[in-house]
């Protein structure tokens, strides 16, 4: 064991060995890892050893315990991960607004271009109903406009027909509505602005113009980023 190991306490090592388990699929999600007893028995450790690590896998939210059941692998779902956002915030600064921006950008350019392509009627629907409530809300309910502004983006993501889209916007939406309501209260003329860009968002996947979508998604969030700028959000 090299120095760098033994700063890491016994519990540490075997929360990183059990999670090492529930990645390669040893530990499946849904069926109960083995008791106390024998976690004690293979790993070699103490019983409060293990009683911590597993209690460090219940706080990520990927153990549950469940009375006559034992302790079951769950699915770490994005309410989960959202709730670690806020934590990361607090802990990393205003940087993190630079890296969530990254992360839009490079994925939603991404997303309207494939919805482009990808969408049906059904989608085509869903994602104008959105903009149709959006449109409303701007002028009477801004606080509001920014759950379906959101959504919006959600349901592009989900024209896709790729999970992991709108599965990565949703983990991160928390964030996104924070920076948003940041930048755009007490000045309906910014969402005024934004409603422009989603209209020609959804003109361009309508018409099936992946390159149009494309840009009109990376202009809208370019702009974002200015408004957080000028607002003195620094990204």
């Amino acid at each position: 064991m090299n120095k760098e190991q033994k700063r890491i306490s016994t519990p540490e090592i075997l929360f990183q060995k059990m999670l090492n388990r529930i990645q390669s699929g040893e530990w499946k999600i849904g069926n109960a890892i083995p008791s106390e007893r024998i976690l004690m028995v293979e790993f070699g450790t103490s019983r409060l050893a293990i009683r911590e690590a597993l209690s460090m896998l219940r706080a990520l939210g990927v153990l549950e315990t469940n009375q006559g059941q034992g302790s079951i692998i769950r699915n770490l779902d994005t309410e989960i991960i959202g709730r670690l956002f806020p934590l990361l915030f607090s802990l990393e600064g205003d940087k993190t607004l630079e890296h969530i921006y990254q992360v839009r950008l490079a994925i939603e350019s991404t997303t309207a271009s494939m919805a482009a392509l990808n969408r049906n009627e059904n989608d085509l629907k869903n994602i104008k109903k959105t903009l149709q409530l959006l449109r409303t809300q701007i002028e009477t309910d801004i606080e509001a406009s920014i759950k379906t502004d959101l959504e919006f983006h959600i349901q592009i993501a989900r024209a896709t027909h790729n999970p992991l889209f709108p599965l990565l916007l949703e983990t991160i939406a928390s964030f996104v509505s924070y920076v948003q309501i940041l930048s755009c209260k007490d000045n309906p003329q910014k969402k005024h602005k934004a409603m422009v860009y989603h209209e020609s968002i959804f003109e361009a996947i309508q018409n099936q113009d992946s390159e149009r979508a494309r840009s009109e998604m990376e202009s809208h969030l370019r702009s974002s980023a200015n408004r957080m700028i000028k607002t003195g959000i620094i990204i």
